[in-house]
């Protein structure tokens, strides 16, 4: 596994970045009728930021299905949007904008459902992703492990490491090395 930087932005980082992407949203003049997070990622900034807002939000499931070793080309809608988007101004809002395909899939989706007007926000913007959010606060290359996916993060790390056929008391080494806290490594792995 190669050299990667990794950023773990705390949920008080989090809470200064959806302030940020408030006045952006502010600011640009856009007024969402609705917000829409993107799960898994954007539940906890959504719910922020449609009390930061006061707009009302819903969620939809979005996941590229997986099976051993296997990813779909492409994300699938997995929860639908029960709202009536017709005709509403829609602010789509997740964590990241990483390969962006998810992002996309929401935006086309919200559209066909009769949005007037669809909007991205994201805490972190990656320069390859097929979408640049209309509102973003940090653009980085960078690992990101958000409080909400550490096990989840960890544990893949771990998983690609013994794969690699390091014990485990190498493969957290290595993942202590990558500058993850050691707190983490004890209790996640």
């Amino acid at each position: 596994m190669g050299k990667a930087e990794f950023i773990m932005p705390s949920l008080n980082d989090i809470d200064r970045m959806l302030s940020k992407l408030t006045v952006m949203i502010k600011k640009s003049g856009f007024e969402p009728d609705i917000l829409i997070g993107v799960s898994r990622g954007g539940l906890i900034p959504v719910a922020i930021l449609s009390d930061k807002l006061g707009v009302e939000s819903e969620i939809v499931g979005v996941k590229y299905y997986r099976g051993v070793k296997e990813t779909k080309d492409r994300p699938e809608i997995t929860q639908p949007i029960l709202s009536n988007l017709g005709g509403k101004k829609v602010l789509i809002v997740d964590d990241v904008a990483d390969l962006g395909h998810s992002l996309q899939l929401v935006k086309n989706y919200v559209r066909e459902k009769g949005a007037k007007e669809a909007r991205i926000c994201t805490l972190h913007y990656k320069p390859w992703s097929v979408v640049k959010p209309e509102y973003f606060v940090e653009k980085t290359e960078a690992w990101i492990i958000y409080p909400w996916e550490v096990k989840e993060t960890l544990t893949n790390l771990f998983t690609n490491l013994k794969e690699k056929s390091l014990t485990d008391s190498e493969a957290k080494e290595e993942i202590e090395k990558k500058g993850i806290p050691k707190r983490f490594v004890e209790e996640f792995l």
